[in-house]
């Protein structure tokens, strides 16, 4: 018998895009079982989510809004399957995409947590990056790149060839040191001694960093599963931004507080950061989006990265050859009203030249509404 597997989702008033994803989830894994928490505290919404789902989901209304991993926690409670799939609102499976990660967590019993391979976009282009587990080590060479320009080369090349490995990766699981909560399998051996799968501090952000790192030191494994793939439809939205601060700043609290490194970083960042000092060619505006010249050495394989870091610590990638390189608009529009960092660079990994390409796009990220020759950006 394999193992069972309830989907868990999260609903703050936004009930049809909710809806859209069961569905996803459903038709991947007819009859799996889905449990969705509303945290709207909300009548009307809570009646809108009930008459959208089907009757079989299994619907918990919290008391408020009591964040992401309590509302999950509550749905793990309520169930007694072998696993738990987490999945954002924004996300939609691709066929196949349940029954890989429940093979793979069944083929390895060391693994606690598993995840399938994110795309941004529905025709599976633009790759989504691996996460990264938060050290106070990290934090200080994180700040020390934004303000030396060797140490923020050596940063974006090492960040930069861990995102080749996972976005190259093929067909077995590739292990990883950390992954985001939103799309994720998570083993039930991964819940905590009060039955919980995070902790219950965190009210959004950073509570799949702490799940991550419990599992490492419970000895547990987690990895990316190629071969399954999600679509999900990140954005840049600028509330997050807060909510991110105040999940760092318990994360942080509660495993790096007496950290020197952690020290050396909030030092560091009293010092205004350097210049960037990198954009050697500008992005041309067309009608359709951004496009860049490939140089010669790199026409055989590229890959092209959009980031709203500067250093390019996250991006979203695409792979692609020949002499021109390109992002719609539609792809742009979801970096939100921020600038958009822009890296050229090779697809081979252990690639010594380091010949890139870099620019940089201010909003807004849209169609110019002149027809004619495109500006630069």
């Amino acid at each position: 018998m394999g193992l069972s597997c309830c989907a868990v989702l999260v609903n703050y008033r936004d009930a049809a895009e909710i809806a859209a994803a069961v569905a996803s989830v459903l038709a991947d894994a007819p009859g799996i079982e889905v449990r969705v928490v509303d945290n709207s505290d909300d009548d009307a919404e809570w009646a809108l989510l009930r008459s959208l789902l089907p009757q079989a989901v299994h619907c918990h209304r919290a008391e408020g809004n009591i964040g992401f991993g309590r509302g999950c926690n509550l749905a793990v409670r309520a169930s007694s399957a072998d696993c738990f799939f987490l999945v954002n609102p924004d996300v939609r499976l691709v066929k196949g995409c349940t029954g890989i990660l429940l093979d793979a967590l069944a083929q390895d019993i060391t693994l606690g947590a598993i995840a399938p391979r994110q795309f941004l976009d529905t025709a599976l282009q633009w790759r989504l990056p691996p996460s990264w587990l938060p050290t106070a080590v990290r934090a200080w060479a994180t700040e020390r790149a934004r303000r030396e320009p060797p140490i923020r080369d050596r940063v974006r090349h090492a960040t930069g060839a861990e995102a080749l490995r996972y976005w190259q990766a093929r067909h077995a699981p590739l292990r990883q040191r950390a992954l985001s909560g939103g799309a994720v399998m998570v083993h039930r051996r991964a819940l905590d001694a009060d039955g919980d799968l995070f902790d219950p501090r965190f009210f959004m952000y950073f509570e799949d960093s702490d799940l991550c790192l419990r599992l490492r030191r419970q000895g547990l494994g987690m990895a990316m599963a190629p071969e399954a793939q999600a679509i999900h439809a990140w954005r840049n939205a600028p509330h997050k931004q807060g909510l991110m601060e105040a999940g760092a700043a318990i994360y942080f609290a509660k495993h790096h507080a007496d950290d020197g490194w952690l020290h050396k970083a909030h030092r560091l960042q009293q010092v205004p950061p350097g210049p960037l000092g990198d954009i050697n060619q500008p992005s041309q505006r067309t009608l359709e989006g951004i496009e860049l010249e490939v140089p010669a050495p790199l026409q055989t394989g590229w890959v092209l990265e959009l980031s709203p870091d500067p250093l390019r610590q996250i991006c979203v990638g695409y792979l692609g050859t020949g002499a021109r390189a390109s992002a719609s608009y539609q792809t742009l529009e979801h970096f939100g009203s921020g600038t958009v960092f822009v890296r050229l660079r090779s697809s081979q990994v252990d690639d010594r030249d380091g010949l890139e390409v870099m620019a940089m796009l201010e909003p807004p990220h849209t169609a110019p509404r002149e027809t004619g020759t495109g500006s630069t950006g």
